[in-house]
């Protein structure tokens, strides 16, 4: 975890933009790997929505959607992804989805680190604000996903771990 997060997972309250964005990006993913980690794989991939959506395949679209939009979109690195294949069923562990999606994200840092949030896309008009903002949001949308389908495999339920402190401090 970065400096950029006080108390807990809870952004700082003194950080300039870009910083306060980082924070909020970084708060949900480790929201992320905080839900699945320690999850049995079996109960994690008995837990389906009706079209299919589940904790298996949400990892793996999280770490498709940052390198997509971070590294291929942005910065211009050759395309990669397949969409298609994110959400169908693997038998990778969690725990190796999670990792990846942990070394995903820090390589997108460093595309984020060199740039200004108004420098614009390699790939069409989307500047790095824009792209910060809307991964934060996307997140957030599969971190909901995830609550639900968590709660499904093993009980647990929560916004953030118990050990946190509460909001509002910077420590």
């Amino acid at each position: 975890m970065s400096d950029l997060l006080g108390g807990g997972l809870m952004p700082r309250h003194q950080l300039a933009e870009k910083d306060m964005l980082l924070a909020y990006l970084e708060r949900q993913r480790e929201l992320v790997v905080w839900k699945c980690t320690g999850l049995d794989d079996v109960a994690a991939r008995s837990q389906a929505t009706p079209t299919g959506l589940t904790i298996h395949g949400i990892v793996r679209h999280l770490t498709g959607v940052e390198r997509g939009w971070f590294r291929e979109h942005f910065a211009g690195e050759p395309e990669e992804r397949v969409r298609d294949e994110e959400f169908a069923a693997h038998d990778d562990a969690l725990a190796d989805l999670l990792a990846a999606y942990r070394v995903e994200w820090l390589r997108c840092d460093e595309v984020i680190a060199g740039h200004h949030l108004d420098d614009v896309a390699v790939r069409r008009d989307h500047s790095l604000r824009w792209i910060v903002v809307h991964l934060i949001e996307e997140t957030s949308r599969h971190l909901g996903h995830l609550d639900l389908l968590c709660e499904l495999a093993d009980g647990r339920t929560g916004e953030e771990p118990d050990t946190a402190p509460p909001p509002g401090v910077d420590g």
